[in-house]
């Protein structure tokens, strides 16, 4: 029993601090010294017991006491988000007591009931982690409702006459703050009026100079306009000391309110000066127009005005002078109607903005800036709902530290914005403008650019979809409606950015790896001086180069999927499957692979060589791991499938040779013969085709006796892929030469015999028959033909 008291006792502690430091200071302030009294001692053990009572709430409390530090931390976590409700003054002290011990026995046990409703093993399904954070949305937005209509609660009682008012005191309080908002005014007036004076100089200054000068004269200015607010906060707070009981006595707290919420809407008018500028349009820095700017300069003024002196003036005061709980109504209402306000006037204006946001993003040239203008006009009325509804939770949340809370979340969240708007922009302009390299290095590498922008593009593109959810993530992390740095330090969060950053990092240097080979390669492939390169290392080369791109892709794959934490064995084994699948139903693409394969070794075929493959001749275009793309001399592309070549004739190893077969004929001197051979040779080595051949011609001589020739062999050695350049020259000056000295080359003859004409018979003595050389029997006429007459 004495174990459960002390657990008890542990627990209100831990209960009571985490309670808003702001509840705590409030009501030290309102009880002062007072002691706690015998009557609430009572009614909170009567509430303890009715707890212990409840099986359930009992079972919950031991659980929970039973837990780790961690998950006590937890639990007063939740405690402090269930009972951080703002707190009140009622009219009485026995009110108060009442009120104060209904509402914690009414969330110690819905505290209970919630715990002992928590499945032990939540932490680890994903739905009910979901069901959770739903439930914890919707227990928030019923504390927010609750919070609201228990803050509209003063306003019902002071309208019921259940608060007193002391008008009296409250008519020196407002005396007070009267005469020294008078004396800010004056001051602040005056400060203008001589301000008024100098800025015409410094405008000349800006409208003769460039943007820096204007931004320089519109800070010049500002420091000036705030040096009004001080001087009438400091002659405020002069006279406050002078008004009512002298120095001795110091400033009073509604006077030194007041005197706050002047210097602050005058800050925030100060702030808006500058922005808009509208009296000034010199020095105007943002795209407004006259009108535009004195239309929301006074808007948004009125509004500073408003909720300046509603939340740091009325309501204080009116806790001051009258009740807490009144000034609770007040500052909700100033809230909320200051919040009405705003989104009256952003829905009003939102047509008029997006126009004019379209308006100006047309005068713009850059189009990426054109696009984010005019998305920016098309959505900035959700933004300004979005934030209005985030100010208003907050206002009601949390009443004591909203001011806080917002500044803060307004500068990180403009901080986050425009740090992920100047990432993305400069994103889009690498991807849009791709990469560029130095002339040097582009010309060493000319395709290495190219692949750059073939990669790196894709990768900014998703680079700049993270940074957009990042910063969304970001933003609602400030505004508390996501807790995303906190996940993101769990060892969940770690976890997975720790496996998803190694497939990141693995193919980043997957693809480093990849680009550093390719670029090699491509070293490789380029004459230089003191080296050329064959067509064979070509070939060689190029078909590394898709070799080595298809293993780096799988091994990359396979790292990265392994780093994310899918298991790879059943994928290499289904592979291994797959591949002895493959092997059994194509065997035909095997046997290409390998024939390729040997072929290349063995260096029988380059690209850029004539071979003869298949029975095609022609030159080799292409060649992959198994086929052969060839284009004979008609110019068709033939593709062969190494599989289909048994024998290759390769006409561009080391040298070749013209074979040249002249036919003379059977009275033709063969020594003359030869010797108007050689002096075709002889002409030809005078031309430029010199540098291609590599000996003097050899002669074989006699080498057939044909049905009406004499067949004389020679051949020349040449470079390769030249022997039928060379060749060509070679015959046009065999047939000059033969020529010159009448050798005859002999082509088919036809000789034509007669019948024995008629007139034989009478005694006629018939003409010799004419012997015709060279006669064609397809053209030469009858006429040409026949005998002459006698």
């Amino acid at each position: 029993m004495s174990f459960l008291l002390r657990s008890l006792l542990a627990l209100a502690v831990l209960i009571s601090l985490s309670l808003p430091p702001a509840w705590a200071q409030d009501a030290a302030s309102q009880s002062g010294d007072q002691q706690t009294s015998p009557a609430e001692l009572q009614q909170a053990s009567e509430a303890l017991i009715r707890v212990l009572n409840d099986p359930k709430s009992r079972e919950a409390l031991i659980e929970m006491l039973q837990k780790t530090e961690g998950g006590a931390k937890q639990g007063g976590d939740s405690a402090t988000a269930g009972t951080a409700q703002l707190p009140t003054t009622p009219s009485s002290p026995e009110a108060s007591s009442d009120n104060q011990t209904d509402d914690k026995t009414a969330a110690d046990e819905k505290a209970a009931s919630k715990s002992s409703e928590k499945p032990a093993d939540s932490s680890n399904g994903f739905v009910i982690k979901i069901g959770e954070y739903t439930r914890a949305l919707a227990d928030q937005f019923g504390m927010i409702l609750d919070r609201a209509l228990h803050s509209l609660s003063g306003l019902v009682l002071f309208l019921k006459g259940d608060i007193s008012v002391k008008w009296d005191r409250a008519g020196d309080i407002v005396t007070q703050v009267a005469v020294v908002l008078a004396a800010a005014y004056v001051a602040y007036w005056v400060g203008q009026f001589v301000a008024r004076l100098i800025y015409p100089k410094l405008s000349v200054r800006a409208r003769y100079g460039g943007a820096l000068a204007r931004t320089i004269v519109l800070v010049l200015s500002s420091l000036i306009d705030s040096l009004t607010v001080l001087l009438g906060w400091g002659v405020g707070y002069f006279v406050a000391l002078l008004a009512y009981d002298g120095i001795g006595a110091g400033v009073s707290l509604q006077e030194s309110l007041a005197l706050n919420a002047f210097f602050i809407t005058g800050m925030a008018n100060v702030a808006l000066r500058f922005i808009f500028t509208p009296k000034r349009p010199e020095l105007r820095l943002l795209p407004f127009d006259d009108t535009s700017a004195v239309y929301w300069n006074r808007r948004l003024a009125l509004f500073s005005y408003w909720i300046g002196y509603g939340a740091f003036l009325a309501v204080p005061v009116t806790n001051i002078a009258i009740s807490f709980v009144l000034g609770n109504a007040v500052r909700f209402l100033v809230v909320l109607i200051g919040m009405i306000y705003l989104l009256a006037l952003v829905r009003f204006n939102r047509t008029g903005v997006r126009e004019g946001t379209r308006k100006y993003a047309g005068t713009m040239q850059s189009t990426l800036a054109q696009k984010a203008l005019t998305n920016f006009g098309n959505l900035w009325h959700l933004a300004a709902y979005g934030y209005i509804a985030a100010i208003f939770v907050i206002w009601v949340t949390r009443p004591f530290d909203a001011t806080t809370i917002i500044l803060r979340a307004t500068g990180l969240s403009i901080v986050t914005i425009m740090g992920g708007m100047a990432l993305s922009l400069v994103m889009t302009k690498a991807i849009k403008g791709g990469i560029r390299l130095p002339d040097d290095l582009h010309d060493k590498l000319p395709a290495l650019q190219g692949r750059l922008n073939a990669f790196v593009p894709r990768l900014l593109k998703l680079i700049r979809l993270m940074v957009f959810l990042a910063t969304l993530l970001l933003l609602l992390d400030i505004w508390g409606v996501v807790n995303v740095l906190d996940w993101a330090y769990s060892e969940a969060g770690m976890g997975i950015a720790s496996r998803y950053g190694s497939a990141f990092v693995v193919i980043i240097v997957g693809f480093g790896i990849w680009l550093a080979v390719m670029s090699w390669v491509d070293l490789r492939l380029q004459s230089r001086a003191g080296y050329v390169v064959t067509a064979r290392v070509r070939t060689l080369f190029q078909l590394f180069r898709n070799a080595f791109t298809v293993i780096i892709i799988v091994m990359v794959a396979l790292l990265a999927l392994s780093e994310i934490g899918i298991d790879i064995g059943p994928l290499i084994a289904g592979a291994g499957v797959v591949g002895l699948a493959i092997s059994f139903g194509a065997q035909t693409l095997v046997k290409d692979i390998i024939t390729g394969a040997f072929i290349q070794i063995e260096n029988a075929i380059n690209e850029g060589d004539v071979v003869t493959a298949a029975g095609i001749t022609g030159v080799v275009e292409g060649i992959t791991v198994r086929s052969l793309r060839v284009r004979d001399l008609d110019g068709t592309t033939h593709l062969i499938p190494f599989s289909s070549v048994d024998t290759v004739s390769n006409f561009m190893r080391g040298f070749s040779y013209h074979v040249a077969l002249i036919g003379v004929a059977y009275d033709t001197d063969i020594p003359q013969a030869k010797e108007a051979m050689f002096e075709a040779f002889r002409r030809l080595q005078k031309t430029e085709l010199n540098a291609n051949i590599f000996e003097d011609l050899e002669m074989h001589g006699v080498v057939n006796f044909g049905a009406s020739s004499i067949d004389i062999r020679a051949r020349i050695k040449t470079t390769p892929g030249d022997q039928w350049t060379v060749g060509r020259a070679y015959n046009e000056y065999v047939k000059q030469v033969f020529d010159e000295q009448d050798i005859e080359i002999p082509f088919p003859q036809v000789t034509y015999h007669a019948a024995t004409p008629p007139y034989d018979e009478q005694g006629d003595k018939p003409k010799k028959k004419r012997k015709r050389t060279g006669a064609n029997p397809e053209t030469e006429s009858p006429s040409e033909d026949a005998p002459a007459d006698e």
